[in-house]
């Protein structure tokens, strides 16, 4: 039975993480499993659309970009992917299968036009709440149980 429990402690878990590119210091912690959802609201910077993207974690640690919805054409936004395309009742251009891998994101945050990173579509954390323009990685880590921390 000890064996057991010790083996399930150090048994290995993904974990969502935010962090700042330049300190580390981890802005937000999530256990993740494979298949989960993570996916990212914004409006397109120059256009003022909505723009949402969705992502399948993976068991190696990365994101299987699934699917962009988009509420139109313009500067920057993909037109001519070779991916099931549609227009949904919700008005926005859905692209579908894309399978593109990433094996983490950098970006430099903006409170006007990055809304919300979800997961499973549960609001995990307001871009809001980082200040403007900060230089942030969200990536995926495997950590043991043993020393896991959110």
């Amino acid at each position: 039975m000890a064996a057991a429990l010790l083996a399930a402690m150090l048994s290995p878990v993904l974990v969502l993480r935010v962090s700042y590119q330049k300190t580390g210091e981890v802005i937000l912690t999530r256990t993740v499993r494979p298949g989960d959802e993570v996916s990212v609201t914004l409006t397109h910077s120059f256009e003022h659309i909505p723009w949402n993207e969705y992502y399948q974690v993976q068991a190696d640690g990365t994101f299987l970009l699934k699917r962009i919805e988009v509420g139109g054409y313009g500067a920057g936004i993909p037109a001519e992917m070779d991916v099931p395309t549609y227009l949904g009742e919700d008005g926005l251009v859905h692209m579908d299968e894309i399978n593109s891998v990433f094996l983490r994101f950098q970006w430099v945050t903006s409170q006007i036009n990055m809304k919300e990173l979800l997961l499973n579509g549960q609001p995990v954390l307001e871009f809001s709440e980082i200040p403007h323009h900060s230089f942030v990685t969200c990536e995926i880590l495997t950590q043991r149980r043993l020393f896991h921390f959110g």
